[in-house]
């Protein structure tokens, strides 16, 4: 068995095939130490202009601990979470709940190949279980192929993707488990690589883990579900040492923007989650100049339930003026709508970007009535109640007509 595997609840390690109730099973990767890349302990001569990355193992550990500590489907808790990374200062996994410390193999090719099966293995005891599958590092690709990277690739000079995961082919694989619905996000570059993945008709897009097959007759129909940080050809953005600008979209949707109470509760679906997601890559105030360049996308979209909140939703709301120019002198005031109007956040004069003065003050806040206020100069005050709900809410403060 590779990976840290963190059971949840009643899965035991001894007994992970059983049948039971239905669960969610994941397998996260973060690589972003490749030693044959540049800046690695033994490059090769040309590795597509590929580097080392930092964002990636922050990312997967964010996502992780995401799962352990905030994930919740009553109807198919999470039952276990694999680990993998690659990291220049390998360090051991805190799980949230427990506060224990897992130690975490690497993200080699052969560690993932071994993770996939027993991944694999967990979602294939009932119909009903849910696969999510989480990826963050180097990918390439060439058409409708897609290799991501393993730490590793490179190490086999005959055949570089010997040291990568055939995306596609994992997916096809997935046909015959069990699981019902399967999830994949996929934190990469789609970008085009003539080095990496042939194009000239012979396919190989690195390692399949799983045999390719139909789906048994006697099984329910799979929604699977993949989304990618970015359309196909284009390049992702990492930051360094901090989580990605997708898989922090992902995260700020799960915790409420992609959310909604059609039946009095806090609900995900997997297409609200994309409306979400394309929303913040789209804004200037959070991805900032790859905004509306990176552009998340999925495969196939099947509408299903994917979380569930604990609490109310974190919403994301910009408040500005109109005229647009005001905003360079305003102060910004956010209350609560109530009698005691008790004062939130605020956004004074020393705070605006001297950069950007005109843009519009990015916050976060709670589902519920909030007052707004805007206070320039001369006495002036622009006040307007908002009901702030997801997806977002865009606050404009006019002039007093």
């Amino acid at each position: 068995m590779a990976g840290s595997v963190i059971y949840l609840e009643d899965v035991a390690a001894a007994d992970e095939t059983a049948v039971g109730p239905p669960r969610t099973h994941a397998l996260v990767v973060g690589v972003g130490k490749y030693p044959h890349l540049d800046g690695g302990e033994s490059p090769v001569a040309d590795s597509d202009g590929m580097h080392q990355l930092s964002s990636p193992p922050v990312s997967a550990r964010a996502f992780a601990t995401w799962l352990l500590a905030e994930y919740n489907d009553p109807e198919r808790p999470l039952g276990s979470v694999a680990l993998l990374l690659s990291e220049e200062h390998p360090t051991p996994f805190t799980d949230p709940r427990t506060r224990t410390d897992h130690e975490v193999d690497d993200a080699t090719i052969g560690n993932i190949v071994t993770a996939v099966g027993d991944w694999y293995d967990r979602g294939d005891s009932h119909v009903d279980n849910r696969l999510l599958f989480y990826f963050c590092g180097h990918g390439v690709s060439q058409g409708e192929d897609m290799a991501l990277l393993a730490a590793d690739v490179f190490a086999d000079h005959h055949n570089p993707l010997n040291g990568a995961l055939d995306f596609a082919g994992l997916m096809n694989g997935l046909k015959r488990c069990k699981a019902g619905q399967q999830v994949f996000f996929v934190d990469a570059c789609r970008a085009n690589s003539d080095v990496l993945i042939d194009s000239s008709g012979t396919r190989f897009a690195g390692c399949t883990p799983l045999g390719a097959g139909a789906r048994p007759l006697d099984l329910p129909r799979r929604f699977h579900i993949p989304y990618y940080a970015t359309l196909a050809g284009d390049s992702s953005y990492g930051r360094t040492d901090e989580v990605s600008l997708f898989t922090e979209a992902l995260l700020k949707s799960l915790a409420g923007a992609a959310s909604d109470d059609p039946e009095g509760d806090w609900q995900v679906n997997t297409s609200q989650l994309l409306t979400a997601i394309d929303h913040f890559m789209h804004q200037p105030s959070f991805a900032g100049p790859v905004a509306n360049v990176q552009v998340p996308s999925v495969g196939e979209l099947p509408v299903f339930v994917l979380h569930q909140l604990a609490g109310t939703p974190v919403v994301p709301v910009y408040v500005g003026c109109d005229p647009a120019e005001d905003n360079a002198e305003a102060e910004f005031v956010c209350r609560e709508d109530g009698q005691d109007g008790r004062e939130r956040l605020r956004r004074a004069a020393g705070d605006i970007d001297t950069d950007d003065p005109e843009c519009e003050w990015a916050i976060e806040l709670g589902f519920g009535n909030y007052v707004f206020e805007a206070h320039l100069g001369d006495h002036e005050v622009r006040t307007k109640p908002v009901t702030v709900r997801p997806v977002f809410r865009r606050v404009q403060l006019g002039k007093p007509s």
